[in-house]
C-alpha cells in the first residue's frame, strides 16, 4: 500500500536545472550567500558567469572557493566584474564593461541586496536600502537591447530574476513621486526595506511590460522571495538593534541553508516549466510556488511602477 508522500510532488532541486552551456548569466552579490550558490550551480550546468560583486578580493576568493568545491573534472567559466548597488555610476560602469566582453546575455539574477540597516544615505544621496532597487534598475536597463538580441537567436531562453522578499507586504503607502518621497525618514528599518522589496516587484512588473511592448514577447521577467535563509543579511538587523544578537543562534534554527533558499531564484532562473506556465512579472515563494500580490505589487493599473520607473530615470541621468 502506497503512503501519502507517494503521491507528493518532488521538490525541485539543482538536479533539475537544464544544459547551460553557451549560456551567459549575471549574479549580483554573488560572491555570498543566495548569490554565491547561484553562480556556482549555473556555472555546474555549464553557463558563463559573471559575478558582479563590490570588493574585488572577496568576489576572487569566492570564485577560486566554487572551483574548488566543483572539483577537477569540471571547468567553470566564472569572472568578476566590479560592482557597486549603491552608486548608479558603478552600476551604469559594470553594465558597460559587461557590454564589452559578451555578445549575448541569457541570465540576471539581480540578488545583490541590504536588509533592515540603520537609516543612512548612500553616495548617490539615495537611503542605502532603496538602493536595492535603484542599483538594479541602473544595472538592468542599459543590459535590455542585448537580452532582446539574445531572445531573438535560436533555442534561447531569456530570463530576468529580481530578489524580493515577503517583508515588501509591510511597504504601507509607498511614494515614489521624488528621491525626498523615496528617502522618508518616518519610515523603520523594516518599512524601508519592505518598500525596497516592493520596488523590486514594481521593477519587474515595469520591465514586463515595457518589454513586451517594444514587440519582445519571450524574456521572463520574475520576482522571488527565498525564503528566511542564514545568510550575511542578517547584518542589518543587528546593527539596527544589538539585542537580537542574544536571539540570533535561537532564529538561526528555523532558517533555511542557503542552498535551499537559492533554488527559488534558480528555478526561476533556468526552469522550463516558467515558460510552460507562461510566469511572466509572476512572484515565487520557496520553493518555486506561485503567490498571488497583494494590490501594490499586483498594481493593475500600472501607476505605481511608471512613476518608479520614471524616478528611477530621474536619478540616473542625474547621478550616473
Amino acid at each position: 500500500m502506497l503512503g501519502l508522500g507517494a503521491f507528493r510532488k518532488k521538490q525541485w532541486g539543482t538536479e533539475s536545472i537544464p544544459d547551460l552551456t553557451g549560456r551567459v548569466a549575471i549574479v549580483t552579490g554573488g560572491n555570498t550567500g543566495l548569490g554565491y550558490i547561484t553562480v556556482r550551480e549555473l556555472a555546474r550546468k555549464g553557463a558563463h558567469v559573471y559575478m558582479f560583486s563590490r570588493t574585488e578580493s572577496r568576489a576572487l576568493a569566492a570564485i577560486e572557493k566554487i572551483k574548488t568545491e566543483l572539483g577537477p573534472e569540471i571547468k567553470p567559466k566564472i569572472d568578476y566584474v566590479n560592482f557597486n548597488l549603491q552608486k548608479l555610476s558603478s552600476a551604469k560602469q559594470a553594465a558597460e564593461q559587461f557590454l564589452k566582453l559578451e555578445q549575448r546575455l541569457d541570465i540576471l539574477v539581480n540578488n545583490a541586496g541590504i536588509m533592515a540597516t540603520p537609516y543612512e544615505l548612500g553616495p548617490d544621496g539615495i537611503e542605502l536600502q532603496a538602493c536595492n532597487g535603484t542599483g538594479h534598475f541602473a544595472l538592468t536597463t542599459p543590459l535590455l537591447p542585448l537580452m532582446k538580441e539574445t531572445a531573438a537567436k535560436p533555442d534561447s531562453h531569456v530570463r530576468i530574476v529580481n530578489l524580493t522578499s515577503i517583508g515588501y507586504r509591510g511597504a504601507g503607502s509607498p511614494d515614489f513621486s521624488s528621491l525626498e518621497g523615496l528617502n522618508q525618514k518616518s519610515w523603520s528599518s523594516w518599512g524601508r526595506y519592505g518598500l525596497s522589496k516592493l520596488a523590486n516587484i514594481l521593477l519587474t512588473n515595469e520591465l514586463q511590460k515595457r518589454i513586451e511592448e517594444s514587440g519582445c514577447n519571450n524574456i521572463y521577467c520574475l520576482s522571488v522571495h527565498p525564503g528566511p535563509v542564514a545568510t550575511e543579511l542578517s547584518r542589518g538587523p543587528l546593527q539596527s538593534w544589538p539585542i537580537l544578537s542574544a536571539i540570533e543562534p535561537i532564529a538561526m534554527l528555523f532558517t533555511k541553508t542557503p542552498l535551499q533558499g537559492a533554488l527559488t531564484q534558480l528555478y526561476a532562473a533556468t526552469s522550463p516549466e516558467v515558460e510552460e506556465k507562461g510566469l511572466k512579472s509572476a512572484l515565487l515563494f520557496p520553493t518555486a510556488q506561485l503567490q498571488a500580490k497583494n494590490s501594490l505589487a499586483e498594481d493593475k493599473d500600472g501607476k505605481l511602477g511608471a512613476q518608479y520607473w520614471k524616478l528611477c530615470e530621474k536619478l540616473v541621468a542625474e547621478k550616473a
